[in-house]
């Protein structure tokens, strides 16, 4: 049996702010042949602040026909007035100066059109049986651009695509699915300052179906490619993804926070909140300063799930978004609105309905979810009751709750409209503005939920009439999932607290040889990742963290293979495959990968691709986590036809994980989210952050007398222990103070320890 020696090199950076070369040495092996390269572990720069927007609403999905070449020269070319990003930066910045301010965040500059078929563009007859139109639009120096259409009424069989040719990205196809009443119809964003819509009719069909009345230039740069920033920032390091926050009833409750584009220019969250006929109603609760006129809702878009797949700065997927919306209610003076979306976000969304309460009593402590910045979902907490208060001088007296000062995280620009929970998941509140940063974390103001109740007579006016229609008289209501059986979805990945995202370069001598994650000069040609689902799940698709994308040809087709195994020991029999272009996925992000049809795996199968259809100068990269001797391994390889597990190939027992994350329907609610610790001197502590008791898990024989737990300044603190299991045991932290505690677990093998948040709230 011949070795490949590995050396691994990592350059990390110390609290310090010092640098540290450290390596460590890996024998693989291959049986076959011998060959020696290194792998440069190379420290990456996370983008926190982009934002994903290329799968922006319900798409029908397609490509746009190609149009022959003779045919498509001398497209039109509408261009917008020349405007100064430098200046309308400086602009927003001299708007942000006020200590007490509201908290959108806005990143683009509205341009008002008239673009229609009837009288603009070019028309290219009979293409593959299509009648295809198509024109330009530009805004020199737009770091993005995005559309808002009106008298949005596609025909049956018509399709519609926005295509940035420069960046290699489109969206669509949008068709008569995605007609509205109102006409309104909003597209997320596309990178570059040019792009080129494409509106494709069965040839005979009456051609009219829309006007574009609003082009939408960005001069921030929210979008992640070429690493732009607004204004060359990033959220405030003091902000914690939502995916760091373990506790149960904050994962749930999450669900219900969206993102919120309002008409192309602005950026604030809200949250989907639960009615008492328990009717599924999709009302979205949000600030009304995020809506200069109320009917902006109509050409908004509420994208939910955008955050990380794990406790690290990854920008997540966009893809689940919902355009369009009704308002309901709506008052300047309380800053409070309710729309009701335009569909249900469907099952795959995962929606939670948020629970409320009105009764105006005021919590011990207080959590508010959000997107600052427009950012990847971030959870913030205040220890202390909010007071009661009043926000300016021309708002409702009183009617506003304080953060005094935020004992975890902030709130920033994009956050207006976030609620704000009371410990039991119930909103209490919608965030208005303040003046909280990450180096001063105080005063910031909430539109009272319980004001808003009943605010005015009229049902324009309030939120009574709208989230209690059975006229119960309930103080509160709980939050409720509505989607059940099969319809009933989770997420699964196989990432944890401990991971860290990375790219991984392949040397052969002296010379680069690829990446392990993806194209490489090895034969290394697939990449599957296992999983374990007890049950009769039904996967939907995969999101793929994708880490490098360069392709040699603008044009080309490249493709990788999305494969589903199963398999108890390794990839064995292929039960669905399905290509993807590469140009339809974006770097540096999660993307998602909705399959063609119900895929149902036995309970441990296998999810990976294969590099195909690749032209020998295209790169492509999945983001992987290599972790430590005895942490488990979920990666598999495929080499000259022959599946490896990794841990088992290599001699020193690293292991690696790639980062992707399934959406399976048809699941058990009690489901487990993370894998069962196998490892011996492998731990788990969940939920982590705790209300008061979690679980130790090891990998071994557990004697309760043996777990101690620690405060922050080293002394032992006293805890209950109680429902020990063999490997498990339930410890409670009640009647400590808050703060960050260490488990440590002496056990015959070794020392086991790990870090807990305790939050009793």
């Amino acid at each position: 049996m011949h070795k490949l020696r590995i050396m691994f090199f990592a350059e990390k950076v110390l609290k310090t702010g010092k640098k540290r070369n450290c390596s460590v040495i890996i024998n693989i092996n291959f049986g076959k042949k011998e060959k020696r390269m290194r792998w440069l572990l190379a420290t990456i720069t996370y983008i926190v602040i982009t934002v994903n927007f290329a799968a922006g609403q319900v798409s029908q999905g397609g490509m746009p026909l190609e149009i022959p070449l003779l045919k498509s020269r001398g497209i039109p070319e509408i261009i917008m007035p020349a405007i100064n990003n430098n200046a309308l930066r400086q602009q927003y910045e001299d708007d942000r100066q006020s200590d007490i301010r509201l908290k959108p965040f806005r990143f683009a500059h509205g341009f008002e059109v008239n673009i229609s078929p009837d009288k603009d563009g070019l028309w290219t007859r009979n293409v593959n049986g299509h009648d295809v139109w198509r024109v330009k639009i530009k805004s020199t120096s737009a770091l993005s651009l995005n559309l808002i259409f009106d008298n949005f009424s596609l025909p049956a069989g018509a399709r519609l695509f926005v295509v940035s040719e420069m960046e290699q990205r489109y969206l669509g196809a949008f068709t008569a699915a995605n007609n509205k009443k109102s006409g309104k119809f909003a597209v997320a964003p596309l990178e570059g300052d040019e792009l080129t819509v494409q509106y494709e009719v069965p040839t005979g069909t009456e051609i009219n179906g829309f006007i574009i009345t609003k082009v939408n230039h960005d001069y921030m740069g929210i979008l992640k490619f070429s690493e732009r920033r607004p204004l060359g920032k990033v959220a405030g390091s003091c902000n914690v993804d939502i995916n760091c926050n373990w506790n149960d009833t904050w994962k749930e409750v999450a669900d219900a926070v969206c993102r919120i584009i309002i008409d192309g220019r602005e950026i604030c969250s809200g949250v989907l909140v639960n009615n008492t006929a328990e009717n599924e109603r999709p009302f979205i609760l949000s600030a009304a300063h995020c809506y200069d006129r109320p009917e902006y809702a109509e050409t908004s878009v509420f994208t939910f799930n955008y955050e990380s797949p794990y406790c690290g700065p990854l920008d997540g997927d966009a893809s689940n978004s919902v355009t369009g919306a009704v308002m309901k209610a709506f008052s300047d003076s309380l800053d409070f609105s309710l729309v009701e979306l335009s569909m249900v976000p469907p099952p795959e969304y995962r929606p939670f309905f948020s629970g409320w309460d009105r009764s105006g009593n005021l919590p011990d402590s207080s959590k508010c979810i959000h997107h600052p910045q427009g950012d990847i979902k971030k959870i913030s907490t205040d220890y202390h009751p909010p007071v009661i208060t009043d926000f300016l001088s021309d708002y409702t007296p009183f009617g506003f709750l304080k953060v005094v000062r935020w004992d975890v995280g902030v709130t920033e620009q994009g956050s207006s409209g976030a609620p704000l929970f009371n410990p039991s998941g119930h909103v209490i509140g919608t965030l208005t503005g303040g003046s909280a940063t990450c180096h001063n974390p105080v005063n910031d103001y909430f539109s009272r939920f319980h004001r808003a109740w009943d605010y005015k007579a009229d049902s324009s006016g309030q939120l009574k009439y709208w989230l209690d229609p059975l006229n119960t008289s309930n103080l509160s209501l709980e939050g409720k999932r509505y989607f059940v059986g099969e319809n009933f979805c989770m997420s699964f990945t196989n990432l944890e607290n401990f991971d860290e995202h990375q790219n991984v370069l392949l040397e052969e001598g002296g010379q680069e040889a690829g990446y392990w994650g993806g194209t490489n000069e090895l034969n290394i040609t697939e990449f599957a990742e296992r999983f374990s689902i007890p049950g009769d799940e039904q996967l939907y698709g995969v999101s793929l963290g994708v880490g490098l994308i360069r392709l040699a040809s603008p044009s080309g087709n490249s493709e990788i293979t999305i494969k589903v195994f199963n398999g108890k020991n390794a990839p064995e029999a292929l039960i669905f495959s399905q290509k993807v272009t590469i140009k339809s996925l974006e770097a540096n992000a999660m993307n998602f990968i909705p399959f063609d049809r119900i895929v149902e795996p036995s309970d441990t199968f296998f999810v990976g691709f294969e590099l195909s259809n690749l032209h020998p100068q295209d790169v492509f990269v999945v983001y992987q986590s290599l972790r430590q001797p005895g942490r488990e391994n979920f990666f598999w390889f495929q080499q000259d036809n022959l599946w490896y597990d990794f841990q088992q190939a290599n001699s020193d027992g690293y292991s690696l994980t790639n980062v992707f994350e399934l959406v399976a329907c048809n699941v058990n609610e009690s489901s487990p989210e993370r894998p069962l610790v196998d490892e011996p001197m492998e731990s788990v502590i969940y939920p982590n952050p705790t209300q008061g008791i979690f679980t130790f898990e090891a990998g071994q024989e557990i004697i309760p007398d043996d777990i101690k737990v620690y405060n922050i300044i080293g002394k032992e603190v006293n805890v209950k222990r109680y429902q020990h299991q063999e490997k498990k045991i339930q410890i409670d932290l009640s009647g400590n103070s808050p703060g960050v505690y260490f488990v440590r677990f002496n056990s015959k093998l070794g020392k086991l320890s790990g870090k807990l948040i305790y939050s009793p709230w």
